[in-house]
């Protein structure tokens, strides 16, 4: 009983601490934050890359580099955002404290 116990204990932690990942099947993603709609934005494409100006804005929220720096979590920071998991854009685009997007 004991260990049964510690184990409910110990995913009951994971999942309250946000530590528990969800695989990427399980993952629905957001389609719309305070200041934006990423139907709006890219048409709810994960990879939308802009035509105008050429590749400037890139991913489900359409960042630029400035802000995808500033915003996305640590370990991708550097990486392109039309290239990012949905989860790690949704959580940048949810970090953003100002309108980003004042076209949407």
């Amino acid at each position: 009983m004991k260990s049964k116990l510690t184990l409910t204990v110990a995913v009951f932690m994971l999942v309250a601490t946000g530590q528990a990942a969800a695989s990427s099947t399980e993952y629905t993603g957001i389609t719309s934050i305070r200041y934006a709609s990423a139907y709006c934005e890219s048409s709810g494409n994960i990879h939308a890359i802009s035509k105008r100006p050429a590749g400037v804005y890139r991913g489900k929220w359409q960042f630029d580099q400035t802000t995808w720096r500033a915003y996305a979590p640590p370990a991708w920071k550097y990486a392109d955002p039309a290239y990012a998991p949905e989860w790690v854009q949704d959580r940048a685009a949810l970090a953003v404290p100002y309108d980003a997007w004042p076209n949407c």
